[in-house]
């Protein structure tokens, strides 16, 4: 009888991370057979779809088929409604040379080797990359540190300012997160925060690593900024929304370096150049709809578009105050800027999107049919059983791969956030193990591939012995923070 029931849970286990097979699929032609994330996606969802067919779950039925791809058909309309716009957003603010107005603003403080590392990553970095994504940061930052530091320092500093992927893009992967997790997008934001906020706390201290001759100065420079970083956007998270709490944090680290600068009155001035327009617009117009959505009496239901699984509200989405802030911007500058402003960039958003959102399709169409199947639920439940903390451990880790494989939350949350919310939920803590699972894919994003190849050509002159710094500095950045993201997730635990 023993035997028996030793054979019946060896089955139970083999069924249950059975589950995982279309991830392993992923995993293995990314990092193994050096496929595009494209193909890799359609191999993974394959093997799912494979996997509903041979019934290793569930009885097959067409109808499992047919909710699966509804609810990737609303997901992506969710995805795509922030990301075409924020590509839109990003390639007039190229045009009108906003990026180079920014620089220009922060060079002309004429900062100390410290406050210029601490500003420019943790600053300008996460602002950018706040209200951008897509890596966008690293085109803005790179130049900017490369006149001012060596080789090897330009790397990790770069790589600090884009640690806080969670809140990147105008929070677009805690969006889809919040959805597939089944939780509410603000209390769902301020758990991020209690996870990641200790990471923001310290990026200004890991600045001081790759700046010589420190002083005790510095030293509380980069605490203050860590303060204002990590406060503000938990601030920003609470009162304003997740959509601009990185933008926030990232303008404080800025005031509060300024403030220490004798060149204060040209900064100042320099904050009226009015390429800088699109930004400041951005900031005001997420904050209006963020008001008009919680205090106008608008229907509650207005353009709900909902499987009864998932759900969207188009009017909720920051992808109209990203599309809001190009046409007004363009209104108001096409006099002083009309060659830049031309709006023929289209082709240009299709060939830079198409990709990511084939590539996140499949992901989630191969998610939600694990889901629709039963095997997200034998695979939480199988995690479940190892108990509370190897659970958490589990999905940090499963987290961290996710992102670390796809270079991108938004992928890396439709991969594992459901079994993430599952697992949670046999603990009662739900909120908790979601944003585990948001942070950490976040977090070692910035560690994948794609991410790397946008320093790498960022870097004036590119050199033999780059492409190893960068990997090795990367994934020491992602240790230490998958470290503290599991201290935090127990503490939190037990609170």
């Amino acid at each position: 009888m023993e035997i028996f029931d030793g054979f019946l849970d060896i089955h139970i286990l083999m069924i249950a991370f059975s589950a995982l097979l279309p991830c392993a699929t992923i995993v293995l032609a990314i990092l193994i057979l050096r496929q595009t994330a494209v193909r890799a996606a359609l191999a993974g969802a394959s093997v799912a779809v494979l996997l509903w067919a041979l019934g290793h779950f569930s009885s097959p039925n067409f109808s499992q088929i047919g909710n699966a791809l509804f609810d990737t058909l609303i997901l992506q309309i969710m995805v795509a409604a922030i990301m075409l716009p924020g590509l839109f957003f990003v390639e007039y603010c190229e045009r009108i040379g906003a990026p180079a107005a920014m620089a220009e603003t922060i060079e002309e403080l004429n900062l100390d080797p410290v406050s210029a590392a601490i500003v420019i990553s943790t600053g300008v970095g996460v602002l950018v990359e706040s209200l951008t994504g897509f890596g966008v940061s690293l085109l803005v930052t790179v130049p900017l540190l490369s006149r001012r530091f060596k080789r090897h320092q330009i790397i990790g500093l770069a790589l600090i300012g884009m640690c806080l992927m969670p809140w990147g893009a105008l929070g677009v992967a805690a969006h889809l997160g919040s959805e597939l997790a089944n939780l509410n997008i603000d209390n769902f934001s301020m758990m991020i925060w209690a996870v990641s906020g200790p990471i923001a706390l310290i990026l200004p201290a890991l600045c001081l690593f790759f700046v010589p001759s420190r002083s005790l100065s510095d030293v509380w420079l980069a605490l203050c900024a860590g303060l204002f970083l990590s406060g503000g956007i938990g601030i920003a998270s609470y009162y304003g929304g997740i959509e601009i709490a990185g933008a926030i944090g990232g303008i404080l680290v800025i005031v509060l370096i300024a403030l220490t600068s004798p060149r204060q009155p040209e900064f100042w001035t320099k904050l009226s150049n009015r390429k800088l327009l699109p930004y400041y617009l951005l900031i005001v117009l997420v904050l209006t709809q963020k008001f008009v959505m919680v205090f106008l009496p608008l229907p509650e239901r207005l353009l709900e578009i909902s499987s009864g699984r998932v759900m969207f509200l188009p009017l909720a989405s920051p992808g109209l105050s990203l599309l809001s802030a190009v046409l007004i911007s363009f209104l108001l500058l096409k006099n002083e800027v009309k060659e830049q402003t031309k709006l023929s960039i289209s082709p240009i958003i299709v060939q830079r999107s198409w990709r990511p959102l084939v590539t996140i399709f499949l992901f989630l169409l191969g998610a939600r049919l694990l889901v629709e199947i039963g095997a997200t639920h034998e695979l939480s439940g199988v995690i479940s059983s190892s108990g509370a903390i190897t659970s958490l451990s589990a999905v940090i880790v499963l987290g961290a791969l996710s992102g670390f494989v796809t270079g991108s939350g938004v992928a890396g949350n439709a991969l594992f956030m459901t079994s993430a919310a599952a697992t949670g939920l046999n603990f009662d803590s739900t909120a908790l193990f979601s944003s585990l699972q948001h942070s950490s894919a976040g977090h070692t994003a910035m560690a994948a591939l794609p991410v790397s190849a946008i320093l790498l050509a960022a870097l004036p002159h590119r050199l033999p012995g780059d492409d190893q710094r960068v990997m090795r500095t990367s994934l020491s950045l992602s240790v230490l923070i998958l470290f503290m993201i599991h201290f935090t997730g127990i503490l939190l635990f037990y609170l």
